[in-house]
């Protein structure tokens, strides 16, 4: 997979704290910062489904009622087309 390269500047206090972290369990800081990156986004999808089920079920559509009227509307309108063109 094609990579981007990106430079990113961090205190001396996070500069030693990934080369802590690299030393630990990450290959390298490229590795490092992509698992930040990944579980951050991770997060934030899981932060958005949480927003989408407390907003609770889509509205409903029309009810059948609207439905019949909307289209008693269409067939009086189309008949007056008709008409004009007779």
């Amino acid at each position: 997979m094609k990579m981007d390269t990106i430079n990113v500047s961090v205190t001396p206090e996070q500069a030693e704290y990934v080369r802590r972290s690299t030393e630990h369990g990450f290959g390298n800081a490229s590795e490092f910062f992509r698992d930040l990156l990944r579980e951050r986004m991770q997060r934030e999808t899981q932060e958005d489904l949480a927003l989408l089920e407390q907003t609770g079920p889509a509205p409903a559509g029309p009810a059948p009622e609207e439905i019949e009227e909307i289209l008693a509307v269409q067939r009086r309108v189309r008949k007056d087309v008709r008409a004009r063109r007779a």
